[in-house]
C-alpha cells in the first residue's frame, strides 16, 4: 500500500518556457565556442612567437660564424651576444660568445675610439661567465685570455685590478700545457724587457702543446720585434732562418720588420752588423737576407746595393778581404754621385780594408 500525497497546484514549480531554455543553451555554446578560439588563437600566437624567435636565433649563430670565419670578431661577437640574449640557456651560443670575445681579444687593436681598456672592460664580463661555466683545459684557455685582457689595460697605464702573471698562473694550474697561457705569458716577459730565456721556455712549451702554431710563432715575432735589443734581434735571425729551411711561409707584413730589425737598423753601424752577420753561418745568413727580401720587400732599400754590401760584410767577416775589398770597390763607381745614404759606409769598408793590407 502507497502513501500518496497530494500538492497542491499553487506550490508546484512552473517549467521554464522552452523558448529560453533552448536561448541559453545557444549563449553557452557560442560562449564556449569563443573561449575555444581565444585559447586556440593564444596558443597559435605562441607558437608563432616560438617559430620567430627561433628563426632570430637561427640567423644570429648563422651569421656569427660566418663573420667568424672571416675573421669579422667583433661582428661575431655582437651576434653571438644576441642569439644568447635571446635563448640564456642554450649552451652553444654562450660557448660561442665567450669563443668569439677570446678571438676579438687575440686580434686586439686600439682606436681613437676604442682603446685597449675599453675593450678588456667589455669583454672581461663574458669570460667571467664563461668561466663559471668551463673546467679544465676550456678554463684554462679563459684565465689566460683575462691575463691577456689585463695586459691590454696593463699597456693602457691601468694598474688597480690588473693581474696578468697571476691568471697565467692560474690557466696553468687547470692546464699545465695551456698553449695560450705559456704563449701570452713568454710575450709578457719580453714586454717587460725580461730575460729571453725564460720567454722563450713558454713559447716552447706553447709550441710543444701541439695547438695554434701559427698563433705561437706570431705572437713571438712581435714579442722580438717590440724589443729591439741585440740579443732578441738575433733570435729574430735564427727564427726566419728556421722558418725558411723547415719550408714554412711568413707573410710580408712579418718579414718586413724583421729585414729592418736585423739588418738595416745596423747599417750604419759596423760593429753591430758585423754582431748580427756572425749569428748564423756566412751562407745561411746570405740565403735568409734574400728570402726575407724576396720581392723587393726591403723597406729601407733606395737601390739595389743593399744586397752587395752585406754580402761584401760577409766576405769580409769569413776573412776574404780582397773579395770583400772587391765588392765594395764595384759599389763604390756604382753609387757614385748618387745620393744614397750607403755611400759613406762603402767609403769606410774601403777605407778599413785598404788600410789594412800588406804593404
Amino acid at each position: 500500500m502507497f502513501l500518496s500525497v497530494r500538492v497542491p497546484e499553487s506550490e508546484r514549480p512552473n517549467p521554464a518556457p522552452k523558448r529560453w531554455a533552448g536561448l541559453l543553451k545557444s549563449i553557452g555554446a557560442i560562449g564556449a565556442a569563443i573561449s575555444f578560439l581565444l585559447a586556440l588563437n593564444q596558443v597559435t600566437g605562441v607558437a608563432q612567437n616560438f617559430r620567430i624567435h627561433h628563426k632570430q636565433f637561427g640567423e644570429a649563430m648563422m651569421a656569427g660564424e660566418q663573420e667568424q670565419e672571416r675573421r669579422d670578431y667583433p661582428a661575431a661577437f655582437d651576434s653571438f651576444k644576441h642569439a644568447a640574449e635571446l635563448d640564456p640557456i642554450d649552451r652553444r651560443a654562450q660557448e660561442q660568445e665567450t669563443k668569439a670575445a677570446m678571438l676579438w681579444l687575440e686580434d686586439a687593436h686600439g682606436t681613437k675610439d676604442r682603446s685597449f681598456t675599453d675593450l678588456a672592460n667589455q669583454l672581461l664580463p663574458v669570460l667571467d661567465k664563461g668561466l663559471a661555466r668551463a673546467k679544465g683545459s676550456a678554463a684554462a684557455d679563459i684565465l689566460a685570455h683575462i691575463g691577456w685582457a689585463n695586459f691590454l689595460r696593463y699597456r693602457d697605464g691601468v694598474r688597480e685590478g690588473v693581474t696578468v702573471e697571476e691568471n697565467f698562473r692560474q690557466a696553468l694550474s687547470q692546464d699545465a700545457s695551456n698553449v695560450y697561457a705559456h704563449a701570452m705569458w713568454g710575450f709578457w716577459i719580453l714586454w717587460q724587457g725580461g730575460n729571453l730565456a725564460a720567454a722563450d721556455g713558454h713559447f716552447s712549451a706553447a709550441l710543444a702543446s701541439g695547438r695554434e702554431r701559427d698563433y705561437v710563432r706570431d705572437l713571438r715575432l712581435h714579442a722580438l720585434l717590440n724589443q729591439q735589443r741585440d740579443e732578441t734581434d738575433a733570435e729574430l735571425l735564427r727564427l726566419a732562418n728556421n722558418t725558411r729551411k723547415n719550408g714554412e711561409s711568413m707573410s710580408e707584413s712579418q718579414r718586413r720588420p724583421i729585414m729592418e730589425n736585423v739588418f738595416g737598423a745596423r747599417i750604419e753601424d759596423h760593429n753591430r752588423l758585423v754582431q748580427i752577420l756572425s749569428v748564423l753561418p756566412a751562407d745561411e745568413t746570405e740565403a735568409t737576407y734574400d728570402w726575407l727580401n724576396a720581392g723587393d720587400n726591403n723597406p729601407w732599400v733606395e737601390s739595389h746595393a743593399y744586397r752587395p754590401f752585406i754580402v761584401a760584410n760577409l766576405r769580409e767577416i769569413a776573412g776574404d778581404r780582397t773579395q770583400a775589398l772587391a765588392i765594395y770597390r764595384t759599389l763604390q763607381t756604382q753609387l757614385r754621385g748618387k745620393a744614397v745614404s750607403l755611400v759613406p759606409q762603402v767609403d769606410k769598408a774601403i777605407k778599413r780594408l785598404s788600410a789594412s793590407r800588406p804593404s
